[in-house]
């Protein structure tokens, strides 16, 4: 088990490692004796930990009420997070109790939101059940949410009592989860110059539980020390890491391509849209050897057009570019060179005549949608 100390304001700890859920009751009870722990759990999630969850921490004679409630891409609203407020309500919840998100990111995402605005805040406990949200999404305080001119265009920062990750909750994962998942590692592999671009290149997975483990934690260790110097959005920017291309990615899929697979291609169409080829080549082979897409391709105008309206900020965008491994730089742009640095990425991405069959899955996702 290990334990990362995120040294924001509040602090709190992240725990990773294997049979905690039996454990969750024990690490509450220092912020929630006395007091009702709420468990909002995501409807999926719910049938296979829920009650787990909530027993462990009945043991430790914490009251406890569970909330399931259902949330995907589309519903991550307003709508969503005020239904939520409005079960909280009904539920007499205090401003002394203590939320906890059992899910993946999105129903992160949305606990957290209902969290920072039930009562002006109450405290809040993230238990990610996805390789994502253990990696990235349930560290960190940044929770999202929809609006209808577009998909994560509202959000809070607020910060989490405690993180807890049982990595064993990753046994009930598809397999595109988990790949998914590898796509935020791989991000973090090259944001940090360390062991961990090497060690990816030994292929880890499910299969090699230790090793996932360790990756989960030196992500999480990396993503705390830069929040805990710049805990606000605007200055842990290079936690974006191809975020802007890949959330026009997703956007234009309907998420059919998944946020990791998305972070990995929008690594890749900023490496080589900005001319750090071997950089590129770098990001693409370990994408490779976890089987995440490599290749895309989408109508020019379309894509350039959906990224300028998503990022706008009138004069100047503000881009990653992954420089070298553990060296990524800061850019201030203008709109064309923006679009110069797209069309470059794009066409270096677009896939080549004799791809693999694993990019039938993309011409049938735009088939689908035409």
């Amino acid at each position: 088990m290990r334990c990362i100390e995120v040294k924001t304001e509040p602090s709190y700890q992240v725990w990773i490692g294997p049979a905690l859920t039996s454990q969750i009751g024990k690490l509450l009870n220092p912020i929630a004796h006395g007091h009702t722990v709420i468990v909002l759990s995501d409807m999926y999630v719910d049938p296979l930990y829920g009650e787990a969850v909530c027993s462990a921490i009945e043991d430790y004679g914490i009251e406890v009420k569970s909330i399931p409630f259902m949330v995907d891409d589309n519903s991550k609203d307003l709508a969503l997070v005020e239904s939520l407020l409005s079960t909280l309500t009904q539920q007499s919840v205090s401003r002394n109790d203590v939320l906890l998100a059992l899910g993946g990111g999105l129903a992160i995402d949305v606990v957290t939101m209902a969290a920072a605005l039930y009562l002006r805040g109450v405290k809040v406990v993230h238990m990610p059940t996805t390789l994502v949200a253990m990696v990235d999404a349930a560290i960190g305080g940044k929770a999202d949410i929809n609006i209808p001119e577009g998909p994560d265009m509202a959000g809070v920062n607020y910060q989490p009592e405690m993180v807890v990750a049982d990595i064993d909750l990753l046994a009930s994962l598809p397999e595109h989860e988990i790949r998914n998942g590898m796509g935020e590692i791989i991000k973090y592999a090259v944001i940090e110059k360390g062991t961990l671009y090497g060690r990816l290149r030994e292929h880890i997975g499910r299969s090699h539980m230790d090793e996932l483990e360790r990756a989960i934690g030196d992500c999480a260790e990396i993503k705390a020390n830069i929040i805990s110097e710049n805990p606000t959005s605007s200055q842990r920017g290079v936690l974006d890491l191809g975020r802007m291309p890949g959330q026009v990615i997703e956007q234009l899929t309907d998420n059919a391509i998944g946020h990791g697979e998305a972070i990995g291609l929008g690594m890749l169409i900023m490496a080589y849209g900005t001319g750090n080829t071997k950089t590129g080549d770098r990001i693409k082979a370990l994408l490779d050897e976890y089987g995440l897409l490599t290749c895309f391709e989408w109508p020019e105008r379309e894509f350039i057009s959906a990224a300028l309206f998503k990022h706008n900020t009138n004069a100047y965008y503000t881009v990653i570019i992954p420089e070298m491994i553990g060296k990524c730089e800061f850019k201030r742009v203008r709109t064309r060179e923006l679009t110069s640095i797209l069309k470059k990425g794009l066409s270096a991405v677009r896939p080549k005549k004799e791809s693999s069959k694993r990019l039938l899955r993309l011409k049938n996702l735009r088939r689908a949608r035409s």
